[in-house]
């Protein structure tokens, strides 16, 4: 899980191996939807793994989050000890889980909270 929520993807990577179409990933990222990082000196943006699931897709709720994120000044490591939290007392999924599964607002909650 830790490897997945720190990998970094090239926009190039996504849009041929994922199904994902380039001009959306740069679309959600100029909107705030993505969180994307340049490295110094480089041209390019690097995608976090962690947005993305099957086939590429972005789901609507961790789009919300992100831009939740983005409002409230957290960057996207703060955001990432957010997504790790376990979710329930008795072990559960992690707040990430919960973005996949559709429950954004329980993880936007906690984005305002931090």
């Amino acid at each position: 899980m830790n490897e997945m929520l720190s990998a970094q993807l090239r926009a190039w990577w996504l849009a041929s191996r994922l199904g994902a179409d380039r001009d959306e990933i740069d679309r959600l990222r100029r909107g705030g939807e993505l969180f994307a990082a340049r490295p110094d000196g480089s041209e390019e943006w690097l995608y976090s793994a962690w947005q993305f699931g099957p086939g590429g897709q972005v789901p609507e709720a961790v789009r919300r989050a992100v831009k939740a994120a983005q409002r409230a000044g957290l960057n996207e490591s703060r955001l990432l000890e957010i997504l790790r939290r376990r979710v329930g007392l008795m072990g559960g999924g992690r707040m990430l889980d919960l973005l996949f599964e559709g429950d954004g607002d329980r993880v936007i909650g906690a984005i305002r909270a931090a």
